[in-house]
This record gives C-alpha cells, sequence and structure tokens, in this order.
C-alpha cells in the first residue's frame, strides 16, 4: 500500500490533483442579461452562462447584444500556488505533470460581471424610469 501511495505521488503533481483537469469554469454575466458570448472567437452561448475554458493559455471573452456596445474582456492564465506543493511531495516530475497537463495553471478572473452600455442614438434604449413616468409636466 505504501509503495502504491510513493508510485501515486511521484506520477502527478499536486496541482493536477486539486484542480482535477486541464480546464476550469468561467462565469460570463451581464446587465442587461442576454448578451451573446463568445470566447476566443467561438460562440458559446447568452450570458448568464457558465463554461469550462482552457487554463493554460489567456482568453478573449466578447459579449454583445443588440442595441448595446461590444465589450471586450480579458481573462489571464496564471501559475497556480498550488504547483508549490510539488516541493514537498511531487518533486520534478510533479511540477512537469502539472505544467504539462494545464492542472499547474488558474485563470484570473474566474468570473467576467459587465454592465452593457446602451450604444448612444443607436434607436434602443433603456427603459425610462418609473420617476419620469410619473411626474407632471410643468406648469406654464
Amino acid at each position: 500500500m505504501a509503495a502504491l501511495t510513493v508510485v501515486a505521488m511521484m506520477t502527478s503533481g499536486c496541482a493536477t490533483i486539486v484542480h482535477l483537469g486541464s480546464n476550469e469554469e468561467l462565469s460570463v454575466s451581464s446587465e442587461p442579461p442576454g448578451a451573446t458570448v463568445v470566447i476566443d472567437g467561438t460562440e458559446r452561448g447568452v450570458t448568464p452562462l457558465a463554461t469550462k475554458v482552457e487554463r493554460k493559455k489567456d482568453h478573449a471573452v466578447v459579449l454583445t447584444k443588440e442595441g448595446f456596445e461590444e465589450n471586450q474582456s480579458r481573462v489571464e492564465s496564471h501559475i497556480s500556488w498550488w504547483i508549490a506543493g510539488n516541493v514537498i511531495l511531487g518533486g520534478l516530475v510533479g511540477i512537469l505533470v502539472d505544467v504539462m497537463s494545464g492542472g499547474g495553471y488558474t485563470i484570473e478572473p474566474d468570473k467576467v460581471a459587465v454592465t452593457l452600455k446602451p450604444v448612444e442614438g443607436g434607436g434602443s434604449s433603456p427603459a425610462p424610469s418609473l420617476s419620469s413616468l410619473t411626474q407632471s409636466p410643468p406648469i406654464p
């Protein structure tokens, strides 16, 4: 049993064990909801959305909605602090496994929340406020 534990530790990295794979969930939301989400040139759905992205690379996130300005965000890949566990348990083999598998990385931010801005003069404007609808016109 002890030999099996040693082999398991030597053939995997700490970050790979903790992160369970080379992908991470990215949550994308917008106000108003219903914006089309394009990640790295591929349409993924509409907000609110939770989707998997590769940990090992940076990602371009673009939100579009008719009547609103396009919004572009960047999600960056960083080395995970879990990779430091290899100094104690996994050694060089663990570090290599984590880096090669993508488990040694994490994305930041893992949540993209955007307030879309209406296009000026674009015909589609936000709904008027309740107070503007209930105010009487000025008396001459």
